[in-house]
């Protein structure tokens, strides 16, 4: 979705889980940075040539940069920890002659939270496809997020570059009033035990072209709905294991070790949102994905399979309570031998509760969460691999103005693992959230 229309939603009574720019990020600088704005560059070109519109020397062009920034800090279990966000975006646009709005946009991170742990079921959605939390070079917590070229116009929007695909920027999920510390696509996570993920985002930031249809294209017939397509031809393009899905788990006779035998490509994936008012005072928000890729021909490996992953969320709002949900499901890219228990599965739900103006001077939340991940037969020395977990958090922020936020909130993780992912494990922690939208 595109930013002006996130930001059209924004400025309802509620705010449902949907961003243009996400937190989760899996790019490169360098190869991939290049690769990126080759295809910006390709993609500008064909639009002037087709329009027959060159940008002359006097047309404005306008330049945006916007970002938002999280600290977190607290304990966990008896241990302090902190971890800092945050996101820079760069926006060069201009209108042609026709009516068509064309540009470029850059977006930096940088992400003081990258443990090397693998995240089963998490991120990636399956207990065999895993990598770090935050994604850099090795020696920095500073990367390119995305670049990518876009038109946009009545026949819709068409992005092409490193960004997310459409299963991600029109997904809804449970409501909250934090921007890293939830149940639910979390960027701050100090327990390491977070695994609930209902986002369909396997694709993450690889090259891709999106097709968005323009709103109610329908002729408003179904009240706000945007559909679109997106297309990754390879997931494998980073050039290190730093962007999904390259690192995978491989079963040897010691166990489990870390292996590069998970790789897709062909990944096509579809997604709706749907918004309406009912009797003008119950705001509903629906969001639908479906993402499939196909299992790189390369690989030998037994284990893995062509992904396919389904998702929903629903999000009702009356004034300034919002509550809903959302659910995913997926094989995982598991070449399964017991199709009925293999795989992952997440939902959560929650509840928010916000007063003053339409942005809120203090708001509360209720949220849970719970993920199964399992597979079997793969290992023998723990045939049955599974992670259970389940994540409760309550807390309440205040707005300050000026778009800072500060926040707290208590969370308690419990996760039931099989022994040779580490046991059964859980955590009660208390933390201090502070954020800023520029």
């Amino acid at each position: 979705m595109s930013p002006d229309l996130a930001a059209e939603r924004a400025g309802e009574a509620v705010r449902f889980e949907k961003t243009r720019n996400p937190a989760a990020v899996r790019s490169l600088i360098g190869k991939s940075f290049v690769s990126a704005l080759g295809s910006c560059a390709i993609f500008l070109s064909a639009m002037a040539l087709t329009t027959n519109q060159a940008i002359a020397a006097d047309d404005p062009v306008e330049l945006e940069i916007s970002g938002e920034a999280s600290v977190v800090a607290g304990v966990s279990d008896g241990d302090g920890g902190a971890d800092a966000d945050a996101e820079v975006r760069v926006k060069a646009s201009t209108v042609l002659d026709n009516g068509i709005d064309v540009g470029a946009v850059l977006e930096g991170r940088l992400d003081g939270q990258q443990p090397d742990a693998i995240f089963a079921g998490g991120r990636y959605s399956g207990l065999t496809i895993g990598g770090p939390r935050g994604v850099a070079p090795a020696t920095s917590d500073v990367y390119l997020q995305s670049a990518y070229a876009y038109a946009r116009g009545s026949f819709g929007e068409i992005n092409v570059g490193r960004v997310e695909g459409v299963s991600r920027s029109l997904a809804v999920t449970a409501p909250t009033i934090f921007r890293a510390i939830n149940v639910n696509d979390w960027r701050s996570d100090l327990t390491g035990l977070n695994d609930v993920h209902t986002i369909n985002d396997f694709t993450g930031y690889a090259t891709k072209i999106t097709y968005l249809a323009p709103a109610n294209f329908l002729g408003g017939v179904l009240g706000g709905l945007q559909m679109g397509v997106s297309y990754s031809p390879t997931l494998r393009d980073c050039g290190q294991t730093l962007c999904a899905p390259e690192g995978g788990l491989a079963i040897t006779p010691d166990g489990l070790t870390l292996s590069e035998t998970s790789n897709w490509e062909d990944g096509v994936e579809t997604a709706l949102y749907y918004q309406t008012r009912i009797n003008g005072d119950v705001l509903v928000g629906l969001g639908a994905s479906y993402v499939a890729a196909d299992e790189d021909a390369r690989s030998v490996s037994p284990v893995f399979e062509d992904y396919e992953a389904y998702s929903i969320g629903l999000n009702l709002a009356y004034r300034g309570i919002t509550l809903g949900g959302s659910i995913k499901s997926t094989n995982a890219g598991l070449s399964s031998l017991d199709e009925e228990n293999d795989g992952y599965l997440a939902f959560d739900a929650g509840v928010t509760f916000k007063t003053g103006d339409d942005k809120g001077d203090w708001g509360v939340m209720l949220g849970y969460g719970q993920s199964e991940a399992s597979v079997f037969g793969l290992n023998p020395i723990d045939p049955t691999l599974f992670q259970d977990t389940q994540t409760a958090q309550a807390g309440f922020t205040y707005f300050l103005g000026r778009g800072v936020t500060v926040g707290a909130a208590a969370q308690f993780l419990e996760s039931t693992r099989s022994d040779t992912l580490g046991g059964p494990e859980e955590a009660a922690t208390v933390v201090i959230e502070s954020s800023i939208r520029f």
